[in-house]
């Protein structure tokens, strides 16, 4: 047994394989162990190693050349690979654990790094409605290094670029505007993928071929570390994008899979998935329509994992683990989350919230019926198949509703009606809102570049119930297009050809400047206000295209109203005063003050703006 600072050497990351013996046929060769270490003292401490390389079948421990003896080996159909089940001890310092192996041929030592815990108060954190979270695909957001932006080794892609090439944002950038993201008002962030994609289009970060590895083009482990430190340091959270549901074609896996059942079909034998979401918990749907959803491959280029091999189960559950405590990040954001095996993902849910009880977790099911959407959250009742575990759940209910309204003849009837069905949720305010994302047209694309209606939509985001998400760019206007490739433009100034910076407000178009500023008045208020973030929400049927709803925790009650008409909107106090009463003698306008006009008994709003009314 040896003793070791790791913190001095960042390398012990990379286990320290020693081989023992000449090489013949049946030599044994360990190149890599996953997880690369593991940390003592946690809740989960039976943990699995998996071992590649030659000739590791039939191995064994040789306990009395080994510092840890209660350890299970076990085969895989590959010869590449071997699984090694370790209990980890309890120790107050960094230690290297040596276990040798033999296959009666010959033998080989491998070490097994355990760690001390992080000392981090500002680690794990979690986010909910007192969040806002900011959005980004890091390709195209800010390029902080560019000698990292075309590096060998790696396939053949799109053009530098192209609109479905990389364009050199990286892990750096978004360091070099955590400042800005700050002072927006932000308190979370939420980064598309960042793991090796070798692959063709990798810049989205969605086909992973390293799930140990940062890709890098983006940086590496260590940076990605220090970004979610320094994000803590200056009170910003970090949400982990993540994938239970499958990899890249160019992963190692492909041709050499540990176990015949380690992915749904093979390269050459699969079909792809009906995308039949709704399937998988609803009434009567067939089996073979649920199991053709969750064993089909979402697209060609992204081999479907088999989380019901115990195997692969345990290696995503403590692959996740491993990210949490190296890094300290704080929730996770799981995409294609109708895809995977449903009771894995309650135990992949339940396991991560048992070692990080602060923690959230929300899931990427694109359903916009909340009658089915809501059956993914945990605790749900209408789910009588399982309890899913899954905190939160992204709101795609409550954006088809915005979106309906962002239409040319949209109507605030469809932000009412959607709110009025959260009885099917068991925590609604643990929903994760939002009016564009990295997969949908941008919200101001989607208004034609109406500002007025940009505004009113946001005004609703950042005043219901809810976690709300804002996409990068949407701040300033960023317009996009309807390809993905359009929609996640570059931000302007985050690339050294840009000749602007639209990061500061002097290089900013006046018309960014004025969303900029509306949206970051919006975020202020909300974070100034518990009773939007936190509070029950009352709403009342619309008066046409006025709609008006209160925001209420204990003594402070905020009216909250939308007028969606190009007409003047009259608010007669009597259709509040169960609230109110009937006459409003104090207030305080908030929001909306030029636009508003408040006597005792009505309150008068103009065409196509909101108004946000603290009543005392």
């Amino acid at each position: 047994m040896m003793i070791m600072n790791f913190y001095k050497y960042p390398i012990i990351f990379a286990l320290s394989l020693f081989l023992i013996g000449v090489l013949f046929p049946q030599d044994i060769q360990v190149k890599k162990i996953e997880p690369p270490n593991w940390w003592s003292n946690m809740k989960y401490n039976k943990v699995q190693f998996m071992l590649y390389g030659n000739n590791l079948k039939n191995l064994s421990i040789i306990e009395n050349l080994s510092d840890l003896k209660e350890v299970k080996i076990s085969d895989a159909h590959s010869s590449s690979y071997s699984f090694m089940d370790v209990e980890i001890p309890a120790t107050n310092r960094d230690t290297i654990y040596k276990i040798t192996l033999t296959n009666s041929v010959d033998t080989v030592s491998i070490e097994i790094p355990i760690l001390q815990r992080y000392n981090c108060p500002d680690c794990y954190k979690g986010f909910n409605s007192e969040d806002i979270i900011y959005l980004i695909t890091p390709d195209r957001f800010s390029n902080g290094d560019v000698s990292n932006d075309r590096l060998d080794g790696f396939v053949k892609d799109y053009p530098f670029k192209s609109e479905m090439g990389r364009h050199g944002g990286d892990i750096q950038g978004i360091i070099n505007h955590l400042d800005y993201i700050k002072e927006t008002g932000f308190t979370s962030i939420w980064i598309n993928p960042l793991l090796e994609n070798n692959s063709k289009m990798s810049y989205h970060g969605y086909a992973a071929t390293d799930l140990y590895k940062i890709d890098p083009r983006f940086g590496t482990n260590m940076l990605y570390k220090d970004l979610v430190s320094l994000a803590h340091q200056k009170g910003l959270k970090i949400i982990f994008d993540h994938i239970n549901n499958h990899i890249g074609i160019n992963h190692l896996w492909i041709d050499d899979p540990p176990f015949n059942d380690w992915f749904n079909g093979d390269k050459d034998n699969h079909f792809i998935t009906p995308h039949e979401k709704i399937s998988v918990y609803s009434s009567y749907s067939s089996e073979l329509t649920r199991d053709s959803t969750i064993q089909g491959w979402f697209v060609e280029q992204m081999p479907d994992l088999n989380q019901r091999n115990p195997f692969l189960g345990k290696y995503l559950i403590q692959n996740m683990l491993w990210w949490i405590e190296y890094t300290g990040l704080d929730g996770i954001r799981e995409d294609t989350y109708p895809y995977s095996d449903q009771k894995f993902l309650a135990d992949w849910n339940a396991t991560i919230i048992k070692e990080f009880p602060d923690f959230n977790i929300t899931g990427e099911a694109w359903i916009e019926d909340p009658a089915f959407l809501a059956q993914y959250q945990k605790d749900n009742k209408l789910n009588s198949k399982i309890n899913t575990n899954l905190p939160s759940v992204i709101d795609f209910g409550l954006y088809r509703a915005i979106r309906n309204f962002c239409e040319p003849n949209g109507s605030v009837n469809d932000l009412y009606k959607t709110l009025a069905k959260d009885f099917l949720y068991p925590d609604p305010n643990n929903l994760l809102t939002f009016a564009d994302n990295h997969d949908t047209e941008r919200i101001m694309f989607a208004v034609k570049n109406d500002v007025s209606k940009l505004k009113l939509a946001l005004t609703f985001l950042l005043t219901t119930r809810g976690i709300p998400q804002i996409y990068y760019g949407t701040e300033i206007g960023m317009v996009g297009g309807k390809s993905h490739g359009e929609l996640r433009e570059e931000f302007p100034g985050g690339f050294p050809e840009h000749s602007r910076n639209a990061f500061n407000e002097k290089d900013r178009l006046a018309s960014e400047n004025e969303i900029y500023k509306f949206t970051q008045s919006l975020i202020d208020i909300r974070k100034k206000f518990n009773s939007i973030s936190e509070g029950g929400l009352i709403q009342f049927p619309p008066k046409g295209e006025l709609y008006f709803y209160f925001r209420i925790l204990n003594n402070e009650n905020i009216l909250v109203i939308i007028n969606n008409s190009d007409q003047d909107g009259l608010l007669d106090i009597s259709s509040i005063a169960n609230i109110t009463g009937t006459k409003i003698n104090n207030c305080e306008i908030l929001f909306g003050i030029d636009r508003v006009l408040i006597d005792t008994n009505k309150i008068n709003i103009e065409p196509s703006s909101s108004a946000i009314i603290l009543i005392k």
